[in-house]
């Protein structure tokens, strides 16, 4: 189940026309990821149209918790008011457009005060006080709130959409949350166990596109075909995201895993990815924020239930193999076909897909590309 998309108005490259077909599609042109006017199209139409995920409720766990963001190139923050309401706002004072928050934290004071000026806002975004300004003609506080944003909770997992027309999160992602409830139920309870963060050398694209296919792992990541059978146990696809499951084969040290161990991986539009390992009680966020044409902001986020679990043996194991081995191993590759998208020796491949679409079919790869044809939708490519 993929977006609308006009046949008419897809683009072509070295290799012919990119087909809704996955078995006969070349793919996508080196040019999205290479051309800067694509990718302002991208931000526009995109990802900031889309809902995104920015944290979990235990980010904001108490009223005063706050944390900030960056989502469309536009700085927002995420708030738990005083009547337990989490919110979402353009981090930016209505006086002069000072950012108001920096980082994360709890505030100490009734509101968000303006470094600037001082203006005051309540958690609810309404402005509370703003000095000087009973001398200034025809001024009315209720006029200055902060320009809210409109905000989901799916699973305990936030999501931001910077749209005001966009269809509703459940309209666009129905049965997400759902699906990641039947397979981890306590996920909405759990904690931030680590927060890591990568500048990767890649359009966003590329790291999305690498996270979408299994065909490279047995060549790519020779320890991560030791943990997982090389068949696919579930596949799902949804109008905006994608269910994958697989089974572990046994031992694996560190991780010691029971035969038949479930693997779980979803894709989300526009640029989550998300994961949980068998070993432990974990999920692991992958969010591949754009950074300019060439260049990804990897946000990894892993939760895990709160208590001794944070401190599991083999929760450690599942973090040193995503972060020492798995991630690095990804990282390399993005840099490297960023790489060679911008020579001259290449412009289209070929998805490698089968009608049963096993394991190591690309089929993922040409939804997730169809997915930004449709959201461009434009003969000028």
């Amino acid at each position: 189940m993929t977006q609308p998309i006009n046949p008419n108005m897809l683009p072509s490259g070295n290799r012919g026309a990119f087909s809704v077909d996955p078995m006969t599609s070349p793919t996508l042109p080196s040019r999205y990821y290479t051309d800067e006017a694509i990718y302002r199209d991208e931000m526009a139409m995109i990802h900031r149209r889309s809902w995104c995920y920015v944290g979990h409720v235990a980010d904001v766990a108490e009223p005063g918790r706050y944390f900030t963001d960056t989502v469309g190139e536009q700085p927002v923050l995420v708030v738990r008011g005083h009547d337990n309401e989490i919110r979402a706002f353009f981090n930016v004072c209505q006086h002069r457009g000072h950012e108001l928050l920096t980082g994360r934290g709890r505030l100490k004071s009734k509101g968000i005060s303006c470094p600037y000026h001082a203006w005051l806002y309540k958690l609810d975004g309404r402005l509370a006080a703003a000095p000087m300004t009973d001398q200034v003609r025809d001024f009315d506080k209720s006029q200055y709130s902060l320009n809210p944003i409109r905000l989901a909770v799916s699973a305990g997992l936030i999501f931001i959409n910077l749209d005001a027309d966009a269809a509703p999160f459940e309209t666009e992602m129905n049965g997400f949350g759902a699906s990641i409830e039947d397979h981890l139920p306590q996920v909405a309870h759990w904690v931030v166990a680590e927060r890591l963060h990568y500048d990767i050398k890649a359009n966003w694209k590329v790291v999305y596109d690498n996270f979408s296919e299994a065909y490279h792992i047995p060549v790519a990541h020779p320890k991560l075909a030791l943990v997982l059978e090389q068949e696919m146990v579930e596949f799902r696809e949804e109008k905006r995201w994608t269910f994958n499951r697989f089974k572990s084969k046994q031992g694996f040290p560190g991780l010691e895993l029971e035969y038949g161990s479930p693997y779980y991986a979803w894709q989300a539009w526009p640029h989550l990815c998300m994961l949980s390992l068998p070993g432990s009680e974990n999920l692991i966020v992958l969010r591949m924020a754009p950074d300019g044409v060439g260049a990804c902001a990897e946000r990894v986020d892993i939760y895990t239930p709160a208590g001794e679990s944070e401190r599991h043996p083999k929760l450690q194991a599942v973090r040193d193999l995503f972060m020492d081995m798995f991630n690095i191993e990804d990282i390399s590759i993005a840099e490297s076909v960023q790489r060679g998208l911008s020579s001259m020796g290449y412009d289209q491949g070929r998805y490698v897909c089968d009608p049963s679409t096993s394991w190591f079919s690309e089929i993922q790869l040409h939804w997730f590309h169809m997915q930004v044809l449709a959201a461009l939708q434009t003969d000028q490519r």
